[in-house]
């Protein structure tokens, strides 16, 4: 392959990235928001703000998917909750 045939399929790979990346924080968006209605029931039904087994259930289902997500899954539970 040619050097201007490499950039035009790193330029390729950039843009599906990017599409990937835009998507991704379009379901943050969406998952954030979600949270914070799951958080406001919780607050109006008395439960507690925070469940330790619901966010370990949700840490192995991400590191079922993708070995070593569980750090991800964290980051983002952390992100969307209210403290």
């Amino acid at each position: 392959m040619s050097a201007p045939s490499h950039k035009a399929e790193l330029c390729a790979l950039r843009r599906a990235i990017d599409g990937i990346d835009d998507a991704l924080a379009g379901l943050l968006v969406c998952r954030l928001c979600l949270s914070h209605q799951a958080q406001t029931l919780k607050a109006k039904a008395g439960l507690p703000a925070f469940d330790a087994d619901r966010e370990v259930e949700i840490q192995h289902r991400y590191e079922q998917r993708w070995a070593g997500a569980s750090v991800v899954a964290r980051a983002i539970l952390n992100l969307c909750r209210e403290d």
